[in-house]
């Protein structure tokens, strides 16, 4: 088995969390069968003949942490563990927001099963102290949250809105009186399809995700009136324009530190009524450069294609680590090389991490099955606006 990973580096000794070192060399050149879905992780289901390949693959399924670089080592550090903080329905969790002024974490149940038929005028919030879990409902109800970035000490959130009643909408909610306000909700008198995630820079401009996702998973009824888009929003004009249009799907974005580059995934791969996935669609994480004004963006290159599944929430690190939900767990990605340095894992079987908020030295995972809490990280994560 030990011949297909590396040891630990020493400092990595003793630790608490369950790791392991994967020999990329040594799986270059795999001996007999083999054979796996791109959707589905290297050792989620494996299909291989030789016994040692087969071990280590069953043993990496029971890690909390897979490293494929040094790097990874020294981003998540020898005292990070990983905590299932929260067992819930195993659907879909979507739009994490940690809020420091209340040390809670808000997030969603999203789309069918649950809800009614889907639909959703609760949200969740997480003391992350005693790990109690509330239901909430803002003032009016929101329906259908779908993304959220806490920015000035208030939630921006997304919603691909609902049935025939009411289209995507951006909206603020205060976390203390839980008091929303509608901030857009067109574009020049058309409406969104339904928003699925957001970003906002650091002047407080947005970005935001329009898909087919609300439409698809049958939570809106009406056609999307146009292709999956990113709008770019100016906050002190609220002029809207399209940066991004794709025959795929728009999902999560994010931005780089220094706000000099997007970073958008294409989940072109998910089909819809009826619901399906192909590892022939679009699975692709791009970067764009962003103009001075950031009303446009441009030099479009392939970042990185997961090793598996798809990338959904989609979070850079105060130092520029891309953090995406990977179905498997939260894959971190190189901004400058675009390898995936490793994976934090949230169990497997029927787990499956969506999306991630930040802390300052930890992170909370959102996806079917609840919430995991990955604590004591070495690398500060939080960024400074």
């Amino acid at each position: 088995m030990y011949s297909f990973l590396n040891p630990l580096p020493r400092f990595m000794n003793g630790t608490v969390a369950k790791w392991a070192y994967v020999s990329l060399s040594a799986i270059a050149t795999l001996p007999g069968h083999f054979n796996r879905s791109a959707l589905d992780a290297p050792w989620a289901d494996p299909d291989v003949s030789d016994t040692g390949l087969s071990r280590t693959l069953s043993f990496l399924n029971k890690t909390d942490f897979v490293a494929y670089d040094q790097k990874f080592f020294d981003i998540i550090g020898p005292d990070a563990t990983v905590e299932h903080v929260q067992k819930l329905a195993y659907q879909s969790h979507e739009a994490p927001c940690y809020i420091k002024d209340t040390n809670q974490v808000f997030f969603v149940e999203w789309g069918p099963p649950g809800g009614d038929n889907g639909t959703h005028s609760w949200q969740y919030l997480l003391d992350v102290e005693t790990n109690k879990l509330n239901k909430i409902t803002t003032d009016p109800p929101l329906y259908n949250a779908h993304g959220c970035v806490v920015y000035n000490h208030s939630l921006h959130v997304v919603t691909d809105g609902h049935d025939d009643e009411q289209s995507g909408q951006l909206v603020k909610i205060d976390p203390h009186t839980l008091k929303q306000e509608t901030l857009i909700n067109n574009f020049l008198v058309q409406p969104f399809a339904g928003f699925n995630d957001l970003e906002i820079d650091p002047r407080g401009n947005f970005y935001l995700t329009d898909s087919k996702s609300g439409w698809g998973r049958e939570i809106v009824d009406f056609m999307p009136p146009t292709n999956p888009t990113v709008y770019f929003v100016e906050r002190d004009t609220f002029r809207i324009k399209p940066v991004h249009i794709t025959d795929g799907n728009a999902n999560g974005v994010a931005m780089s530190p220094g706000g000099q580059t997007l970073y958008i995934p294409d989940t072109g791969l998910s089909q819809f009524r009826p619901s399906a996935k192909t590892p022939y669609g679009k699975r692709a994480l791009s970067a764009f450069d962003i103009s001075k004004s950031g009303s446009v963006i441009s030099n479009k290159r392939l970042l990185s294609d997961p090793v598996s599944y798809f990338y959904d929430g989609v979070r850079v690190s105060r130092n520029g680590w891309i953090f995406c939900g990977a179905g498997d767990g939260i894959d971190v990605i190189d901004p400058d090389t675009g390898f995936t340095l490793g994976t934090i894992r949230v169990g497997g079987g029927e787990n499956l991490a969506v999306s991630v908020t930040f802390g300052k030295n930890e992170l909370w995972v959102v996806g079917r099955g609840g919430v995991w809490h990955v604590k004591n990280i070495r690398d500060r994560l939080d960024r400074d606006w």
